[in-house]
């Protein structure tokens, strides 16, 4: 009977230990920052008689030992009599878990509780290549990386030139593909954890491409004795070498020929224009991936005319139009030409020859014109070129114009595209007036043909139709 008494004292005691592992106090987990002082608690419940001994542990090393006075503990750590543990001045290495352990002699046995230091530091972040710099060919994959430090663990965030970069999530990593050369440049990510301040490292992205040229002009007009200067935009990585050739052979350059670089722009200075300066300049750029070639032409030819908004209608079947053309030398002559359009179809060019009168040594000239002898409620087209010394100019821009009575006239489109060749032409004696063109008769003609097949068709029909119900 005794020994089932004691039994069912064990067992009393035992439950009760099981319930809260005779511990008063919780696990807990501080959160802190650097060079404070952290207090974790052991407070074990006292039991009549019986010895308590506390010792406190971190990654299997003993910290502080109650029953044993001559321990000594580590640097910074003191246990107080009521056996809670302090760590002073903490540092990033104090994070991890502390075990309070309480030991009871038989039957008890011992007790663990687990606690946490969690010490907060600012983030630091380095990229990956650690280098700063990333050289990729145009069209290749991208791949750049940062690793962050830190507690909490940061997020990271990317920006480029542009601004930044959206996710939908923190990425550490940046892949894509590298598809055009303007995706070059520096990317900086941003590690943040909202301790401290940021933390930021850049990539320099090279994307290697063979060079590119934008001719800002592919003709150019300059008349002899003046200054010009033919630009060539080059972009490239790596970056290009530049060499200018004139009539397929390498320009020498003096000091009236001088070639002159400013960031993308490689131009080439010619002073104290000659006639014989006259002809195609090639710009040539190469790198390590290729050689790109762009060529632009000097003339002493005037350049294309362009109609002015005033052309107008000036009766049912006539219409005035006025040009402009830019040129250094007088003007000689114009070449004027127009043609009817019905129903969308061009007819045949006609074309006129124009004495250009004495407009006095201006650069810009301008003619008005009058055009005579159009049909009424016509849609027609028209060009100009233009002639000095040196030559023919290109032709202007086709306009489309119409006389009064036309459907549409007022929506009409007069900047047209040029649809085709202007080679074939019929030429003019007269410079304005002249009868109506060819084409018209040509017009009537079929519509009377057409029109005698459609009579003779209705007759066979209706012979048809009479015998057949004779049947």
């Amino acid at each position: 009977m005794v020994v089932f008494g004691w039994m069912f004292c064990i067992f009393i005691i035992g439950s009760r230990a099981a319930a809260n592992n005779g511990f008063k106090s919780y696990p807990t987990t501080v959160k802190t920052f650097e060079n404070d002082t952290v207090l974790l608690p052991c407070y074990v419940e006292d039991l009549d008689n019986v010895q308590t001994r506390v010792r406190w542990w971190r990654d299997g090393i003993l910290l502080a030992d109650s029953g044993e006075p001559r321990h000594e503990p580590p640097e910074r750590v003191k246990m107080y009599s009521n056996r809670s543990l302090e760590v002073s001045h903490v540092k990033r290495n104090d994070t991890g878990e502390y075990v309070c352990q309480a030991s009871r002699p038989a039957p008890w046995g011992h007790a663990t509780q687990v606690h946490e230091i969690e010490v907060m530091y600012p983030p630091s972040v380095h990229p990956i290549p650690e280098s700063g710099k990333l050289e990729v060919n145009l069209g290749e994959e991208v791949d750049m990386a940062c690793v962050a430090k830190g507690v909490p663990v940061p997020i990271i965030s990317w920006r480029n030139k542009d601004g930044e970069i959206p996710f939908l999530y923190d990425r550490s990593r940046l892949r894509f593909h590298a598809e055009s050369p303007s995706d070059a440049g520096r990317y900086t990510c941003v590690a943040n954890n909202d301790v401290g301040e940021p933390a930021m490292a850049t990539i320099d992205l090279y994307i290697r491409y063979k060079p590119r040229i934008e001719m800002t002009k592919t003709w150019m007009h300059a008349p002899a004795g003046i200054r010009v200067q033919l630009h060539c935009g080059v972009t490239a990585w790596p970056e290009a070498t530049v060499e200018w050739y004139f009539n397929n052979r390498s320009v020498k350059y003096s000091s009236r020929i001088v070639k002159h670089n400013a960031g993308s722009d490689h131009s080439l200075v010619i002073r104290n224009v000659r006639t014989t300066d006259y002809g195609f300049y090639l710009c040539r750029a190469s790198n390590s991936l290729g050689i790109t070639e762009a060529a632009v032409e000097l003339s002493g030819v005037a350049n294309p005319p362009v109609f002015k908004k005033t052309s107008h209608s000036l009766s049912k079947t006539s219409y005035n139009f006025v040009w402009e053309v830019h040129s250094y030398s007088p003007i000689v002559q114009y070449e004027f030409r127009f043609r009817k359009y019905v129903n969308g179809v061009p007819g045949q060019w006609c074309k006129l020859y124009i004495p250009s009168g004495n407009d006095g040594n201006s650069f810009i000239h301008t003619y008005s014109f009058k055009l005579t002898g159009l049909q009424e409620a016509s849609h027609y087209e028209a060009l100009v070129l233009s002639k000095n010394r040196y030559g023919w100019s290109k032709s202007s821009e086709i306009i489309r114009f119409a006389t009064e009575g036309a459907l549409d006239k007022d929506n009409y489109i007069t900047n047209a595209i040029q649809e085709d060749k202007i080679a074939p032409a019929v030429q003019l004696a007269s410079m304005s007036q002249h009868p109506p063109l060819d084409t018209d008769n040509g017009e009537s003609s079929v519509t009377q043909a057409k029109a005698m097949t459609n009579i003779i068709m209705i007759f066979i029909l209706y012979v048809f139709n009479i015998n057949f119900c004779k049947l």
